[in-house]
């Protein structure tokens, strides 16, 4: 089950983070751009590592749980970060 919630956390974070990228760029800060890149390769590496990981040992439960991170992301980044 712990692997579920940290799939989960990390498609989450990992979706805002890309969503505050595109509006970095778009309004051209690029120190914020800078260090939010680098939470975005960190992030997407574990999350990559730990699904991938529980796809060999035949856990497709986990899709699911990627899937529904990432739309709670972009919802979350498109609805409460808002500056």
């Amino acid at each position: 089950m712990i692997y579920y919630v940290l799939i989960l956390i990390l498609q989450i974070l990992f979706n805002i983070f890309k969503v505050l990228e595109i509006k970095y760029t778009y309004e051209n800060k690029l120190v914020p751009l800078l260090f939010n890149s680098v939470w975005i390769n960190v992030i997407s590496l574990v999350s990559v590592f730990f699904s991938i990981d529980r796809l060999f040992d035949d856990d497709y439960l986990i899709i699911p749980f990627y899937i529904i991170g990432s739309v709670i992301g972009k919802w979350l980044a498109m609805t409460k970060f808002n500056s």
